[in-house]
């Protein structure tokens, strides 16, 4: 499933996820910070409004940004497997 950035505070904030939201950033050197996030059963690919992953330029932008979101965890994991 995908789900849109404007609709991740509702998603956060939904009675259907018992805890808070993990975000996982997934690094790509040249095209910076892709977002997915994962309710602990399945994990979900964050996208824009042109339905492009959703990306951040800098780990400090998407702190900025994800700050704002209520009931996402307050850990964020970078995944950097892609980073080369």
């Amino acid at each position: 499933m995908q789900l849109h950035f404007n609709e991740l505070e509702n998603y956060c904030d939904s009675l259907e996820h018992p805890g808070d939201i993990q975000a996982i950033l997934h690094a790509n050197y040249s095209k910076g910070f892709a977002l997915t996030v994962s309710d602990g059963v399945s994990e979900h690919s964050v996208i824009d409004e042109d339905n492009r992953p959703y990306f951040f330029r800098t780990v400090e932008m998407a702190l900025d940004e994800l700050a704002n979101i209520s009931y996402i965890s307050t850990k964020i994991m970078i995944d950097r497997k892609a980073w080369s």
